[in-house]
């Protein structure tokens, strides 16, 4: 009688990739988010003397902040942890990982659309967004 010895799934690069890339960008937007929630209040009462800066010639309105309740970034913040969490459980092979990661995406789609009026579609947000997920999909083979 032969005996099979199974052999512990490695994560594949695909998967290695994806987890480093979004341990960067939501590690890094979790902590502006995080900032922003500490420091709004300051940010605002700058604003309300002076919401229109020049940046390389061109002039941006920073006013849009103003209607901003501090509870976005907070909420952003903590989905952006889930988002990291969720990518932690797939670096270590978790399939629970996938649908953290998968529901907060969602959610950060959503938490703009309530909190600052006149926002448009996130297009560009989507295509990211659903991209990773259809690319961290195809490692669900590798992950239990």
């Amino acid at each position: 009688m032969e005996e099979t010895i199974e052999q512990p799934k490695k994560r594949s690069d695909l998967l290695t990739v994806l987890c480093i890339l979004t341990f960067i960008g939501s590690g890094m937007s979790m902590m502006a988010n995080g900032l922003l929630f500490l420091t709004i209040e300051p940010i605002k009462e700058l604003l309300e003397q002076q919401s229109t800066y020049s940046f390389l010639g061109s002039e941006i309105d920073m006013g849009f902040l103003l209607d901003i309740s501090p509870v976005f970034f907070l909420l952003q913040s903590l989905t952006l942890l889930v988002t990291i969490i969720g990518a932690t459980q797939m670096w270590q092979l978790k399939k629970a990982g996938f649908h953290l990661y998968t529901v907060s995406q969602i959610l950060l789609l959503i938490l703009p659309k309530l909190f600052i009026n006149g926002l448009p579609f996130p297009v560009p947000e989507l295509v990211i967004s659903a991209s990773f997920v259809y690319l961290y999909a195809k490692s669900l083979s590798i992950i239990k």
